[in-house]
């Protein structure tokens, strides 16, 4: 009798090697029984723009906004990366770099705050989320144990970063910026000793605490009103949380990666370090399958970068200038995006090495980079660009790619919400729209997605 591949992998996953090759056999018998992966979307968001002549090879000319006529696509296999993007020199037939799509709907400045992900304009002091973002409402799409993890790294010690990504207008979900924290918020359910206890402890006082608002709900009936609902929402959601941590012990066991000094570390490049490992095993684990990274994301006067050597502040090199090639506050970006992007080369590696299905992680996954700010120092919005690694499984015609789309107010010009709404496509929603629109620009044409030239 012939022994099936469904057999075999059922087999490998139910056998003695299974603590350490049940999550790889689980991936590949989904895709022998039809069942393909979900898409997931990393979301790596760094502070104090993103010039677009810095997300140009040298090799190519560069043409500035207002000079760009028509949408055109350039092969960069003869073409090397730039400085910042150094890194993915390996990966550049996975890479794509897009630019000329505006974001002027965010009124830019020296960051748009959860504006970047969501699309809206904030003022003042006012940074409160104006709508769900897309991160989160990718993982609403196809969540995981969770819908959505967000980690970052920022230059004090403050714990939440809370005013990037969002589930709802003015519903802030928590950047957790200590890794220590994150790893005890996502993986203590496994971590053994004290910490194990005190995942159980949390647990079983979320319980008590949803019993003992529920009773408060039903004693005060019609006066109970909005605010009790509210709480009641709150700890409910952090009640389930824990329980479907509780659920998927062994899987996130395997996955959890290797507590070090870096995830209490003074330094905050360490810091970031822990964290994209975090965000990776949080992928592999199945914990989720959209990740928001940040990096000194909102922080304008601020010295994250002492850990690789970069003792200026960033508004300090933001007013050296970055959008000429001869810049003085050029090698500092170069450095600071270089140091980030080997982190984003290391994480697609990873994934790379874990087989999925057929392939790798990496071919159902997109890393998407893009500044808190659109374009430069004191952005614009103008255009926002942006570094795309992967393509899920084809879905789109990303990779080794040089894209221009025509600058703004012309035509075939484009907003960054279409390109949200592509991803929302390749997620399974027929969402048409992202985000708040621009006033100034045609919406059906310039505003209406997915974008049929990322599309195959």
């Amino acid at each position: 009798m012939k022994t099936s591949r469904r057999n075999i992998l059922k087999g490998l996953s139910l056998g003695a090697g299974s603590s350490l090759l049940a999550p790889m056999a689980e991936r590949v018998m989904a895709n022998a029984e039809g069942n393909q992966s979900p898409p997931r979307f990393v979301f790596v968001i760094q502070s104090n723009g993103f010039d677009a002549i810095q997300a140009c090879p040298e090799s190519i000319p560069f043409q500035h906004y207002s000079d760009r006529e028509k949408f055109e696509s350039i092969d960069l296999a003869q073409h090397k990366l730039p400085k910042g993007l150094a890194p993915l020199e390996p990966l550049k037939s996975k890479t794509t770099i897009v630019q000329g799509l505006s974001g002027r709907c965010t009124g830019g400045g020296h960051s748009t705050h959860g504006g970047c992900l969501g699309l809206y304009r904030i003022s003042g002091a006012n940074t409160s989320p104006q709508s769900i973002t897309i991160d989160y409402q990718l993982g609403q799409a196809n969540p995981g144990i969770l819908p959505w993890v967000g980690v970052g790294m920022a230059s004090g010690a403050q714990d939440a970063l809370m005013n990037i990504s969002a589930r709802a207008a003015h519903k802030s979900m928590p950047i957790i910026l200590q890794p220590e924290k994150a790893y005890n918020a996502f993986f203590s359910v496994v971590a053994g000793g004290e910490r194990e206890k005190n995942f159980h402890l949390k647990r079983n006082l979320l319980d008590y605490m949803v019993g003992d608002v529920k009773k408060t709900r039903t004693a005060l009936g019609s006066l109970a009103g909005e605010e009790l609902d509210a709480y009641l929402s709150a700890y409910d959601q952090l009640a389930a949380r824990q329980y479907k941590l509780l659920e998927n012990k062994d899987v996130l066991k395997r996955a959890a990666p290797q507590l070090d000094d870096r995830f209490t570390s003074e330094i905050a490049t360490q810091r970031l370090e822990a964290q994209f490992e975090l965000a990776t095993s949080s992928l592999i684990g199945g914990l989720s399958n959209v990740a928001t990274i940040t990096s000194a994301a909102t922080e304008i006067n601020a010295q994250p970068y002492r850990g690789i050597g970069v003792d200026v502040s960033n508004h300090s090199y933001g007013h050296m200038g970055g959008n000429k090639r001869d810049a003085k506050g050029i090698p500092y970006y170069e450095k600071t995006r270089s140091w980030l992007f080997s982190l984003i080369a290391k994480m697609a590696r990873h994934l790379e090495k874990t087989p999925e299905g057929n392939g790798n992680m990496l071919d159902n996954t997109l890393i998407i980079y893009m500044s808190d700010a659109p374009d430069t120092h004191h952005s614009t919005g103008y255009e926002w660009p942006l570094t795309i690694v992967g393509n899920l499984k084809g879905k789109l015609n990303l990779g080794g790619r040089y894209i221009n789309f025509p600058g703004y107010g012309k035509s075939g010009h484009h907003t960054v919400g279409t390109l949200y709404t592509t991803l929302l496509h390749c997620a399974g929603k027929q969402q048409q729209t992202f985000g708040h629109l621009d006033p100034d620009l045609d919406e059906k044409t310039m505003q209406t997605g997915p974008l049929s030239q990322l599309m195959t």
